[in-house]
């Protein structure tokens, strides 16, 4: 396979093989796993795709890194790539809801809402359920204007398991189709439950951005910086708030793009 991914396996097999050779340690899936799934819980995509290869380098059964591969892609504008990228994992794990669910996100992403319809529809029909699914639901019915998908991410959040995180992936879902007000009240919801994640208070700060409102977002920004000193991307957020010319803010108050 062309790409990213083609690079990203030569380069993880010949680390590994230099670290058996040097007899080093090995860590398992389990441990790049958990790694990787900080690093999206911190909004760090890039990095977190390469653990989750790292993880699929040391178990390609983990099904829950290929779907988080497709995601990060996704997350990232790669979305020909996780198109591509979620072919090849339903090859090995064939009609799976997870990577069902993250093919459809990258087909409307792409604009192709059969293809992400289709997809969706057969995410929801596979066997099991999970937050992931109702919320890729509601980004396809979001998609195309279809008020449902408030109802979709509302079964989302009324999964077993779901949390903090899953209203930062909704609020992130909303912010990308310009839907700031929406955002806000998801993201609000995850500072609420979790104090402690910065992740949400960054995603607030973009989304008080996205909305007009340049005070309250460096202080969210800031609030993240609390947590995590060397969050950079927050660092970064408020120099750019800080810079922005005054009518681009009007704009953005206005709710004019």
């Amino acid at each position: 396979m062309s790409g990213r991914f083609s690079h990203l396996e030569f380069d993880e097999g010949r680390r590994r093989k230099e670290a058996r050779q040097a007899g080093a340690p090995q860590p398992s899936a389990e441990n790049f796993l958990a790694l990787a799934d900080e690093e999206y819980r911190w909004g760090r995509f890039e990095r977190a795709l390469q653990l989750f290869t790292r993880c699929l380098e040391e178990d390609r059964g983990t099904i829950r890194a290929w779907v988080a591969q497709v995601q990060m892609l996704v997350q990232l504008g790669e979305c020909h790539e996780a198109r591509l990228w979620s072919d090849k994992a339903l090859e090995l794990f064939r009609n799976n809801g997870e990577l069902l669910a993250a093919k459809a996100q990258a087909c409307a992403r792409l604009g192709d809402m059969a293809a992400g319809q289709a997809c969706s529809d057969a995410s929801l029909q596979a066997i099991g359920s999970s937050a992931w699914r109702w919320e890729v639901r509601g980004e396809v019915l979001l998609a195309v204007g279809e008020p449902l998908h408030e109802t979709c991410f509302k079964k989302a959040l009324a999964e077993p398991g779901a949390d903090w995180f899953d209203r930062v992936i909704i609020a992130n879902i909303c912010l990308f189709y310009h839907r700031a007000a929406a955002a806000f009240e998801y993201v609000r919801q995850a500072t609420e439950l979790c104090p402690q994640a910065g992740y949400a208070w960054f995603v607030l700060g973009n989304t008080q951005r996205q909305l007009g409102l340049a005070g309250a977002a460096k202080t969210s920004y800031h609030r993240c910086l609390e947590i995590r000193t060397d969050y950079s991307e927050a660092q970064y957020a408020i120099a750019d708030t800080e810079n922005e010319p005054f009518l681009t803010r009007l704009r953005r108050w206005l709710g004019w793009r």
